[in-house]
């Protein structure tokens, strides 16, 4: 079995999400009686669609990081706990024996949960991400030994966040325009609830009235509104705090300009490859409104799609860039926060997906959740990191240097994660009860209330966040 298991982890990883999902989308859209001639073009659509995120991200990534780091170094002050990236958490992820046999876990139940309909999202077309409930059991199992347990917090961890995303389906579905899709990644869907929340109380204190997206910005000031010329801006501003103490030097505003164009660049570009993946789904989603009519089944289901899809929308990537100098301010003045976010400052518009579509794009919004959430996510792992660093070394990973403590900002510093694991690694049965009994209750609550729930999340603030 675990043989078994391993080869299919050496295929993903060899092939990747670019050949992985469009097979899975091939096979989905044969099943639904697409003929083969369309079944094939979705297929490649999303190929391209996904090899396109990738290039684009990347690319983009490389002119941003740089400036990140040099903020970093600009702000003067050394914490412990260094932000080293997901790759740290990948070498727990895959060290242990429970987090390989988690992989054929999670497929099965991804599965079999969305055949039996007790969900209508099939996340097994986002295999990689299970990586993210990966490395909090790989965690447990390499502080207790017990696999079980091991097993069972991501196994719990894996329902919740089937049962958020199932809840903002819909919400991500409308937001970012790709029909009958959702995203399921662990690390950012974990925040739902409490984006549901502070999105209501946000609009109770004022901020509907704050009308701060990339539509309104438009309408406002015109050309300079467009998505291109705000990408500018906000480029330019992150390049000048990366380089403010360099002003003086024609290289720094080298950096500086290329910072900004680079993020124009993404903003332009983003839409149009957003488009092509978007169409990879038109064939899908026909064909399964046919046989829904033909057969009566009124059955609503969404496609997990991998959270670079949201990355480039024009108020995540301005959210999520913008974050980036609050995030690293915020860490020198957290009480108990012992870390400095580093590598993953640059997958804050990742992380920012759930805010910006929750709250209908509603920039200010975006960046109050995100700021509070995250800030929450780090004094937690402050906690974790001496444990964190000790597995991982272990495991073969190389500190950066002596003295120091590692973590990823952004997959580990998620404070409901964090709370399921803490749960089941306290070994309490009442504490662990009350994590799986609070699920029963939401689930039952849900499935009860789904309409209600939807709409909710569908209609709050809309008019206000648009007007």
């Amino acid at each position: 079995m675990e043989s078994f298991i391993s080869v299919l982890n050496t295929i993903f990883s060899t092939f990747g999400a670019a050949v992985i999902v469009p097979v899975i989308l091939f096979i989905i859209a044969k099943a639904m009686g697409v003929e083969t001639k369309k079944a094939i073009n979705s297929a490649m659509l999303c190929a391209v669609g996904l090899t396109g995120f990738s290039l684009v991200i990347n690319s983009y990534s490389a002119i941003v990081a740089p400036v990140v780091s040099q903020m970093v170094d600009n702000a003067g002050v050394n914490l412990p706990v260094l932000d080293t990236g997901w790759q740290s958490v990948s070498v727990i992820a895959y060290s242990t024996r429970v987090g390989v046999l988690f992989i054929g876990v999670a497929i099965v139940l991804q599965l079999v949960l969305f055949f039996v309909k007790y969900t209508d999202v099939f996340m097994a077309s986002d295999l990689w991400n299970n990586y993210s409930f990966m490395v909090w059991g790989s965690l447990i199992y390499a502080i207790t030994g017990n696999m079980w347990l091991a097993m069972a917090c991501m196994v719990m961890q894996l329902l919740y966040i089937l049962l958020f995303s199932e809840a903002i389906a819909k919400r991500w579905q409308n937001h970012f325009q790709y029909p009958n899709c959702c995203m399921t990644a662990p690390h950012h869907l974990e925040a739902a609830p409490y984006a549901v929340l502070m999105n209501w109380l946000l609009g109770l204190i004022g901020f509907n009235k704050i009308k701060l997206n990339a539509e309104t910005i438009q309408k406002k000031i015109g050309l300079l509104g467009e998505p291109m010329f705000i990408g500018l801006f906000v480029g330019l501003l992150i390049g000048i705090i990366g380089n403010f103490n360099q002003l003086g030097n024609l290289s720094a505003w080298g950096t500086i300009t290329s910072c900004g164009v680079s993020t124009a660049a993404i903003m332009a570009v983003f839409p149009k490859v957003g488009g092509i993946f978007a169409s990879a789904f038109t064939s899908l989603t026909d064909a399964y409104r046919s046989k829904a009519a033909a057969s009566g089944e009124g059955r609503e289901w969404y496609l997990s799609v991998n959270d670079a899809a949201g990355y480039g929308e024009p108020n995540t990537l301005v959210t999520g860039t913008l974050l980036m100098p609050i995030m690293l301010g915020l860490a020198f003045v957290l009480p108990g926060n012992l870390m400095l976010p580093m590598a993953d400052l640059t997958a804050l518009p990742y992380m920012s997906e759930v805010f910006v579509a929750v709250s209908h794009g509603n920039i200010a919004k975006s960046i109050v959740m995100g700021a509070i959430w995250f800030s929450l996510g780090m004094v937690m792992c402050s906690q974790l990191a001496p444990t964190f660093t000790q597995i991982a070394v272990e495991a073969g990973f190389e500190l950066p240097q002596a003295g120091v403590y590692v973590m990823s900002f952004g997959i580990m510093c998620h404070p409901f994660m964090l709370t399921i694991f803490y749960a089941f690694l306290s070994q309490n049965p009442l504490v662990i009860g009350i994590v799986v009994i609070v699920y029963i209750v939401c689930y039952i609550l849900f499935k009860k209330n789904r309409k209600a729930i939807v709409d909710f999340i569908e209609n709050y603030g809309v008019e206000t966040a648009t007007a």
